[in-house]
């Protein structure tokens, strides 16, 4: 009789102990918000972008993020995605399991949420004063050629550095009201615009629009042939812009196209034709192509 007592009594035991950890290991399923999600490895080495709509297992959680399986060929392993990227599959309370030993958490990761990425651009900038560049040059923009790096925080925030030049060629001229005479004396022109910018994307899977906003300095260089070192005009100035563009990716590759409106004040009009013209601000608007590598 006793014999049969404590198996009784073993036998509740368990099935309390059992019915008190299964809902702690229970399958959680998630379901991603909003487009261009990333999921990241378990390593933060590698992004994955997922749609919404997509479900995702939940195994565990490190302060702000989960620890998924991951989709696709990663199937199997596991990764993590913050918990703001993702709802309840059921809408009730999500039970977690405990995470796997050993495993690391991910804000000692936190430095690969950053993305380094390289570019190259090419494009036209009209400049404000028209007047005076077109008196000079035959032209009131020229073409441009550049090049920077950029840092992104997360799929959001970004910042970056970049350098263009300018080599527009004309003549010097002689401005008498609104006649302009030409001097035949052969003018270079080179022009280096500097930029730093802060921006906002909106991170989307195919095509992902973006503003922001910064300043710069701008180096000028004027030398007429025919004249000594002393006649050189060589200045730099601060400059101010803003921007928009979108940006397509493919892997390592992305194309932006981006429109700049830039500022650059008290810069022109102490003599010449920009003094005729009463020209001062050597910004303008710029059109241009970007080529990025990196993730």
């Amino acid at each position: 009789m006793k014999g049969c007592l404590r198996a009784i009594l073993r036998l509740a035991l368990l099935s309390s102990l059992l019915a008190w950890s299964a809902p702690a290991f229970a399958d959680t399923i998630v379901r991603v918000r909003r487009d261009h999600t990333s999921v990241w490895t378990a390593d933060f080495r590698t992004k994955l972008t997922v749609s919404a709509g997509t479900t995702l297992q939940v195994i565990g959680e490190r302060n702000d993020w989960y620890e998924v399986v991951l989709p696709g060929h990663f199937r199997g392993e596991t990764g993590f995605v913050h918990k703001s990227s993702v709802d309840p599959d059921d809408g009730t309370a999500m039970p977690l399991a405990k995470p796997p030993a050993g495993s690391a958490a991910p804000h000692a990761d936190r430095s690969r949420l950053l993305g380094f990425f390289g570019f190259g651009e090419f494009g036209y900038a009209r400049f404000a004063a028209q007047k005076s560049f077109q008196a000079v040059t035959g032209q009131g923009g020229d073409g441009l050629l550049g090049g920077g790096a950029e840092v992104r925080i997360g799929d959001d925030w970004f910042v970056n550095v970049s350098v263009n030049r300018m080599t527009p060629k004309g003549q010097r001229v002689y401005v008498a009201g609104d006649e302009v005479f030409k001097m035949g004396t052969p003018v270079a022109i080179t022009l280096t615009p500097m930029t730093m910018t802060a921006g906002w994307r909106f991170a989307h899977e195919r095509a992902t629009p973006y503003f922001g906003g910064g300043v710069g300095r701008i180096h000028y260089h004027e030398h007429a042939s025919f004249t000594g070192d002393e006649e050189d005009v060589d200045a730099r100035f601060s400059s101010y812009h803003v921007l928009g563009g979108v940006e397509f990716r493919n892997e390592w590759v992305g194309t932006a196209f981006e429109v700049q409106y830039s500022r650059v004040p008290n810069a022109l009009g102490l003599g010449g034709a920009s003094a005729a013209f009463h020209e001062s601000d050597l910004g303008g608007v710029t059109a241009r192509i970007r080529i990025l590598v990196g993730r």
